[in-house]
């Protein structure tokens, strides 16, 4: 009774969804820019949208030159037919929201890579000698450091995760305590803060041009390099590498197991309808609490599964079932 129950109310839900356009730009505000503009002029403002386009082009790609790439030209030049809205900040600025759909359905056609809305999030250990002593820098902090590097992982669309001061005393982290500790051990620390990444720094001073000494930790890989912000472009294109996705759309079929009511249904269907690489969602069969869905995804099977295991909602069971269908469980 509960499987017919359940198998009546998906399909009554898939319409529903069906009939909906996936729209979660607004949450995250890739879509969204603030740029310095020298007056209200109508030159100024199409200049505006112009370079915010830029900043759009960088987020969504994943790619820093992206911006003035002369293989985006047409959408920066063409920038105020995907203006949604705007308007003036007190500050000044121009504050601008663009079509994110209409952007990335460019993209594609133009065969440019389409980074989605669900990012790593990335933890920030960054230290700052202050003569013979160390600080740590923490959420709250105010200096031009940290405002720089909040400025370029803004530009770049990825999330950063800074210490508070109380989690840093209970963690044992004083500035020496970094320097000296193990980098697993830190790592082990940025998980529990629910982070998917760890960005260790040793910074000179704290000034908008401090040289930065980064190490990066993200999966299985360590890498290192030297720069104010260059530790945040370092993380940025280490994950446009693994979740900007280029290609045709391709039919792949994904089993969730754990789907015992209908809302647990809804959650998994809001995925899916949610991300980026997903053009189209339908259920093929319910066995169980196993539900089995066809997506249309971009660049196939390995794409989806990284974005999908990204997610933190389904943990991976297996990439090789019958038929190459992929198998998730929904956490609870």
């Amino acid at each position: 009774m509960y499987l017919r129950l359940l198998w009546a109310a998906i399909c009554l839900l898939g319409g529903v969804w069906h009939a909906r356009s996936a729209s979660a730009e607004a949450q995250e505000n890739l879509y969204q820019v603030a740029v310095p503009v020298t007056d209200r002029s109508d030159a100024s403002r199409e200049a505006g949208f112009q370079a915010a386009m830029k900043v759009v082009l960088i987020r969504v790609t994943g790619r820093l030159s992206a911006g003035n790439d002369a293989a985006y030209s047409g959408l920066v030049t063409a920038a105020d037919r995907y203006v949604q809205q705007y308007r003036y900040a007190p500050d000044g600025r121009l504050v601008v929201g663009f079509d994110g759909g209409a952007v990335e359905r460019w993209l594609a056609a133009a065969g440019a890579p389409v980074w989605g809305r669900t990012r790593p999030v990335t933890f920030v250990l960054l230290t700052v000698a202050n003569g013979p002593s160390v600080s740590v820098i923490t959420r709250k902090d105010t200096s031009d450091l940290k405002a720089a590097i909040d400025a370029q992982a803004d530009e770049r669309g990825i999330v950063l995760e800074w210490p508070g001061a109380q989690e840093l005393q209970t963690d044992g982290l004083a500035g020496a305590a970094i320097l000296q500790a193990d980098p697993r051990t830190l790592a082990a620390i940025a998980k529990r803060q629910g982070a998917d990444a760890l960005l260790i720094g040793h910074a000179g001073d704290s000034s908008a041009t401090a040289e930065v000494q980064w190490l990066f930790q993200f999966q299985t890989q360590d890498s290192q390099t030297d720069g104010t912000v260059a530790g945040v472009n370092l993380a940025a294109d280490s994950y446009a590498a693994i979740y900007a996705v280029s290609g045709a759309y391709t039919p792949v079929d994904v089993d969730v197991d754990g789907i015992k009511n209908l809302s647990a249904y809804a959650s998994v269907q809001k995925l899916f309808e949610s991300m980026t690489p997903v053009s189209h969602v339908a259920v093929l069969a319910l066995h169980g609490d196993t539900v089995r869905f066809e997506l249309d995804a971009r660049g196939g099977a390995v794409p989806l599964e990284r974005t999908l295991a990204l997610s933190g909602q389904l943990q991976l069971e297996s990439a090789t079932g019958p038929a190459g269908v992929l198998r998730f469980h929904l956490r609870r």
